[in-house]
């Protein structure tokens, strides 16, 4: 009993009203049904996702997992109980819209950790597979990149070194791996700019544009600086010059100068070949720690679309698969949108009746609340009848006695109101037989009021609802 009536409340039903219809129960209970089933799904499919992609401990995700199931089921609840009947169809439908794309969006979510899970096996080991070939372009990256290249220059050059000390100077020594090569033709490159500067400068003031133009002494001045700058060149291309002899030379001096050298840059070559190879080799280990750690939800959503492109089995099970998951958790919506198609059941008409009576009822405790302040503490009927009236039937009385005079003042209190009394209908004396539970809103049933005098006639359902051909009876249908 208390399951079903926790399904009739998950489907927005009033309990209270439901119980005159017995018939329509099911109908209610079966959204409600719907509506937990897609709680559940969600609070699976949040722990699964926890657990697997995010690497949750099982504990903390079934834990959040039931939060989400909560959450799925409050909103799922109030998109059903906020779809309400219209006249048209198109009235039904249209207002519907927005509360569909949410329930679709709500199982777009909620379904693609479940294909995920189904599908487990075939990612696992397509995971694997983009892992190697990350790694791959990985390692080819650090070949072809700076710290690659700067590794594989100082082999060669760490080679070289070494074969010309083997071979005791015999072998040649590139030149232009040589350190003081290097530096001396960095710095020559350096000053052949500056001469190429003070050339330019002395032919601007030798023959213009620069002023004065002429053979004077700015350019004469102009003229020395570029000498110096030349001869400054021509010593450092005398040294390189020079230094690459020193190298290249065939006799015993020039190869115990290649032998010295090698010996003396060799160690350094290597301390700078060691020192870029640790990093190499920390930066691999770091990416291979990461890429073995990553399992998480983008590359299982990868995996998956890799398998499914390789597999056109597997593609139409993941589609079907993932359109029934997703329609199962729009069913809810979709159920009571189809619900409002329909004619109205007994559960609604009779809920139109309560709220009908409701309203009636807190219209009246407002207008005596009105007359009061206006007229004072006066009985609850002559309050009805001076509202149902209207201003132009009350009227003032005066008593048999003479009127004061103009001079003597007027004695309100001897003036009372004439309520004419209309006639008193079954549905005023039916109102105020109402029981207050109706207005308290406590969970009392809504009561019928019965007839105030054995005598009084009860009406007939046809003349509450003339429009209704449920409720007419075979002469009123005739």
């Amino acid at each position: 009993m208390h399951v079903r009536r926790f399904l009739i409340w998950l489907s927005g039903a009033r309990s209270e009203v439901l119980a005159r219809c017995p018939t329509d129960r099911g109908k209610y209970e079966g959204i409600g049904s719907a509506v937990l089933i897609t709680s559940v799904m969600a609070g699976i499919s949040m722990t699964f996702a926890l657990n697997t992609a995010l690497m949750v401990a099982l504990p903390i995700a079934i834990g959040f997992g039931l939060a989400w199931s909560l959450a799925i089921m409050s909103l799922d609840r109030w998109l059903v109980t906020s779809i309400q009947r219209h006249e048209s169809a198109w009235k039904n439908f249209i207002p519907a819209i927005p509360r569909l794309v949410l329930a679709l969006l709500f199982g777009l979510v909620i379904s693609t950790p479940l294909v995920l899970q189904i599908f487990k096996p075939e990612i696992e080991v397509q995971i694997v597979q983009i892992q190697e070939n990350q790694a791959n372009g990985f390692r080819k990256e650090q070949v072809n990149g700076d710290v690659g290249k700067g590794i594989t220059a100082l082999q060669g050059q760490a080679q070289r070194l070494q074969r010309v000390i083997s071979s005791g100077g015999d072998d040649p020594v590139d030149p232009g791996s040589d350190a003081k090569v290097v530096g001396l033709t960095k710095q020559r490159d350096a000053q052949q700019k500056t001469t190429n500067a003070q050339f330019k400068d002395w032919q601007c003031q030798l023959y213009g544009p620069c002023k004065p133009a002429g053979d004077g002494p700015l350019a004469r001045a102009k003229e020395t600086s570029y000498r110096r700058a030349q001869s400054d060149l021509n010593d450092l291309n005398t040294q390189i010059e020079a230094r690459k002899r020193e190298l290249t030379a065939t006799d015993s001096n020039g190869r115990q100068a290649r032998v010295d050298y090698a010996r003396g840059t060799l160690p350094g070559v290597q301390r700078q070949l060691q020192t870029l190879q640790q990093q190499q080799q920390a930066r691999q280990r770091a990416y291979e720690a990461s890429n073995k750690a990553s399992k998480g939800l983008l590359i299982r959503l990868q995996a998956l679309d890799q398998v499914a492109k390789k597999n056109g089995t597997l593609r139409s099970a993941q589609i079907l698969l993932f359109l029934f998951i997703t329609a199962i958790e729009c069913l809810p919506v979709i159920v009571k949108l189809l619900h409002t198609f329909g004619p109205p059941n007994s559960y609604e008409k009779i809920l139109a009746l309560e709220e009908r009576a409701q309203v009636r009822v807190a219209s009246e405790m407002l207008k005596k609340e009105q007359m009061r302040e206006l007229f004072g503490d006066v009985d609850g009927d002559d309050v009805s009848r001076i509202w149902d009236s209207g201003p132009g039937s009350v009227t003032a009385e005066m008593p048999s006695e003479p009127p004061p005079s103009v001079s003597e003042p007027l004695d309100h209190a001897q003036v009372r109101p004439v309520i004419p009394r209309p006639p008193d209908t079954w549905e005023d004396r039916k109102l105020r037989s109402i029981r207050d539970t109706t207005i308290r809103g406590d969970d009392a049933s809504f009561i019928p009021a019965r007839p105030t005098t054995p005598d009084e006639p009860v009406p007939e359902a046809g003349e509450l609802f003339p429009d209704d051909p449920e409720f007419l009876d075979d002469e009123h249908a005739g």
